[in-house]
């Protein structure tokens, strides 16, 4: 079983021919997932889309869902919207949360930024779920929350942008944080590869951040793509081709699926 520890459901559904009904990815394979949304009109159709995925006979998957005011476009006025999922237990995460400022686009929502933050660090502290993070040029904000972040139950960073130093530095903190990584491992990039090669296993974990994390010449990535992202991670860490030793692996990273998501 792989698990994808973040995807996008509505947007890898709309990145397929629009005449499809169904997401014609995860049919028949066993896979565990997280989606999030960060609009109210995309939660409701990641919902519908969830109902039909459980409803049809092509598909095994589980897929849980997650509702966040994402910090490139901080949409507080969800803030309500994001406590009442939580309220009514129908997000199992909150998320994408955190900052980015790799951009001067980004940068001068600085203020909203950390508005969105407080308030999605506040509502996982009162509703006990996990944190998924975003965060680009900008670590030294989330280590500037580091005590609010330990009382998390977990805190997964997607995508983690940084050397395995600054991995362990928020391990040290105190934070039961896992780290995720997709297809920029199979880009050459050199923090991933190292974080993927050197990191804990029980902090570790897989995405495709579908369908946006592309190597070049792709539009897009499919959810589907998890295993191969699984594969090269494997030989990245164990520089073997084992199928038992490689089960083990996979067997391991669902428990920390379910350690972070429930």
């Amino acid at each position: 079983m792989f698990c994808d520890a973040h995807f996008h459901l509505v947007q890898s559904y709309m990145a397929f021919p629009s005449d499809l009904k169904m997401p014609p990815f995860f049919q028949n394979q066993p896979v565990k997932a997280c989606t999030c949304a960060h609009s109210i009109p995309e939660y409701r159709k990641q919902k519908q889309l969830l109902l039909q995925i459980a409803n049809s006979p092509l598909h095994s998957a589980d897929i849980k869902s997650a509702f966040g005011l994402h910090p490139q476009q901080p949409a507080i006025e969800n803030a309500f919207f994001l406590e009442q999922l939580l309220e009514k237990n129908e997000i199992c995460a909150v998320g994408e949360a955190g900052f980015d400022l790799f951009t001067n686009e980004f940068k001068i929502n600085l203020e909203n930024q950390k508005e969105a933050w407080q308030i999605q660090l506040e509502l996982a502290q009162k509703f006990s779920r996990p944190l998924v993070i975003h965060c680009r040029k900008a670590m030294n904000f989330i280590f500037a929350d580091s005590r609010q972040l330990k009382k998390l139950p977990a805190v997964l960073f997607h995508s983690f942008p940084e050397n395995p130093d600054a991995a362990f530095s928020i391990l040290n903190h105190g934070i039961n944080a896992f780290f995720s990584f997709g297809k920029q491992i199979l880009n050459g990039n050199k923090k991933a590869i190292a974080c993927v090669k050197s990191l804990p296993l029980q902090n570790l974990l897989l995405e495709t951040d579908a369908p946006f994390q592309t190597l070049k010449g792709e539009k897009f990535t499919s959810p589907d793509e998890i295993k191969k992202v699984y594969e090269h991670a494997f030989h990245l860490r164990f520089f073997q081709d084992s199928t038992q030793e490689f089960s083990i692996f996979c067997q391991k990273l669902c428990q920390n699926f379910e350690s972070l998501f429930g």
